[in-house]
């Protein structure tokens, strides 16, 4: 029964705090862009620029913002399948990525990963459009979708969330064990 309370008190904790850092995260996506752009339907895409402050390499991750009718799951998942970027490093060497192909996947509120890269400091261009797609991608994916470029990984993003779920998966199998201690504790 102790180690019941102590998994569920301890699961509860771990969820509150996973859950709290899942929305500071999803808050900072936009809020700490270091550039914005817009994917279209037409060929002709804009690049957006930004400088790595000096110092080391650092990761940065770009994400489809997918609100209202846009964010409906299968409308956001064949966009994000579709659109493929380019960042290209000071050094003139270019980075290339698709949210089909992506190491893992994050969505956190309107915001959706297409993929990251790292870079060293200097101007950092990145430039992102939907690829050919297929026709039924093409009819549903939205006609232009806003992306922005932020500090950091999907995966360490997702890093609050992946703690809420083992956080209440915790609780719940405290709350099993808290139970049948309670049943095996009571005379018959």
């Amino acid at each position: 029964m102790i180690a019941g309370a102590l998994l569920i008190s301890g699961g509860v904790a771990v969820a509150v705090v996973g859950a709290a850092r899942s929305l500071e995260s999803g808050a900072g996506i936009e809020e700490d862009a270091v550039a914005r752009g817009e994917v279209r339907e037409d060929r002709e895409q804009r690049a957006v620029a930004f400088t790595v402050p000096a110092g080391d390499r650092r990761d940065y991750s770009v994400y489809l913002l997918l609100r209202g009718r846009d964010g409906d799951e299968n409308r956001r998942d064949l966009t994000v399948r579709d659109t493929a970027c380019v960042a290209r490093m000071p050094d003139g060497v270019e980075t290339r990525f698709r949210g089909a192909r992506q190491d893992a996947s994050t969505t956190i509120g309107d915001a959706t990963s297409v993929g990251h890269f790292s870079s060293q400091p200097g101007r950092v261009a990145v430039v992102c459009a939907y690829t050919t797609g297929t026709r039924s991608s093409r009819r549903i994916r939205p006609e232009r979708a806003e992306y922005v470029v932020t500090p950091g990984t999907p995966l360490a993003m997702g890093l609050g969330i992946a703690m809420a779920v083992g956080g209440i998966t915790a609780a719940v199998a405290g709350g099993f064990l808290l139970a049948w201690g309670w049943r095996r504790r009571r005379p018959a």
